[in-house]
């Protein structure tokens, strides 16, 4: 087997191949332009595995970034994938393989540090680990939509259904909202989730970019995303972003005021938009993930992680991997950082 990488592709063959070998949103060509619109400084690489006659047997897409100084950069270097590299026919054994050679590439080419992510990934701890890998082990909530609309009511956990129906009396209604304005409402409400997270101890999740330059405009213009708004009393108070590839939904963030939180908006934005995708022939719904500490009752996360579950998806186990390849320059630069910080 041999890997190649590059910097371009052609998109389009490039997507026909991860889907075939079916992979996600997180490797296609556009969440490559997505994530560069974010972060000026990552340089994406397209990591093709292929057998020692040529035949394509998987892919992965990783992105590399380093400090813009000249003295920094060799100490600097890292590479991070957002979801685990695809092979063909889910085989364990090359997608081991595969794994490995990504490290033993990351080792040659001088990175300082290996980041593997596991959006909508399969559960790849004990191959992480076998690897040397250190591990943040997440949780996913998958519902299958190959079922009835029936089916996927009665999965819902008795309170979600009362919810539901709640907005429908109250009159809550959904848009698909274009690519500018769509952007404008989503960071707009992620601004007062945010500040809701932070206050219970979660992670800081609020956009400080540009909205003009953002990239969750890129998503939406290609078509692969799309942002649906709930409308209460004439007025925006919930918005989501939801992705569409290779018949996988993946929710990808939200934001919602205090008066969705009352009217019960996000709750019935998320149920509309799983039967509004099953429709489109969508055959997968991940609403996300957290934290697998989430379970735990003191855990800031335990909201998400209860809320997820009234939905009657399936909680999927993943882990992400890290490595620090070069130890003394990562250790150079990590007093370098407690030095500027005093």
């Amino acid at each position: 087997m041999k890997l190649q990488v590059s910097e371009s592709v052609n998109k389009k063959d490039w997507d026909t191949k991860i889907c075939f070998a079916g992979g996600t949103i997180f490797h296609s060509s556009i969440w490559a332009d997505y994530t560069m619109a974010g972060n000026p400084n990552a340089v994406p690489q397209y990591y093709t595995l292929l057998s020692d006659d040529g035949e394509f047997l998987g892919a992965a897409l990783g992105f590399q970034d380093c400090s813009p100084h000249k003295l920094l950069k060799r100490f600097t270097r890292s590479l991070w994938f957002d979801a685990m590299p695809v092979v063909r026919n889910n085989d364990g054994k090359l997608f081991y393989e595969f794994i490995g050679l990504l490290d033993s590439q990351a080792r040659r080419t001088g990175y300082v540090h290996l980041l593997i992510e596991s959006y909508a990934s399969r559960d790849a701890s004990s191959d992480l680990e076998k690897l040397g890998y250190d591990l943040m082990r997440r949780l996913e909530f998958e519902l299958l939509l190959d079922c009835s609309e029936k089916d996927l009511w009665s999965g819902l956990e008795s309170k979600q259904r009362n919810i539901i129906r709640k907005a429908e009396r109250i009159g809550v209604k959904l848009h698909n909202l274009p690519a500018q304005k769509g952007v404008q409402e989503l960071r707009r409400l992620q601004i007062e989730s945010g500040q809701r997270i932070l206050q219970r101890g979660g992670p800081d999740v609020i956009y400080r970019g540009e909205h003009l330059h953002d990239p969750v405009g890129v998503l939406v213009e290609s078509g692969l995303g799309t942002i649906v708004a709930a409308e209460v009393n004439g007025a925006f108070v919930s918005a989501a972003l939801f992705t569409f590839f290779n018949g996988l939904v993946y929710f990808t963030m939200a934001g919602h005021d205090e008066v969705a939180l009352k009217t019960q908006a996000p709750t019935f934005l998320l149920w509309e938009t799983i039967k509004r995708f099953r429709n489109d022939g969508a055959t997968r719904f991940n609403l996300g993930g957290c934290k697998a500490t989430a379970m735990n009752k003191d855990s800031a996360e335990h909201g998400v992680y209860a809320y997820k579950k009234t939905f009657g998806a399936k909680c999927v186990e993943c882990a992400t991997g890290v490595k620090i390849l070069k130890k003394t320059s990562h250790g150079l630069i990590s007093a370098i950082k407690v030095i500027v910080r005093r």
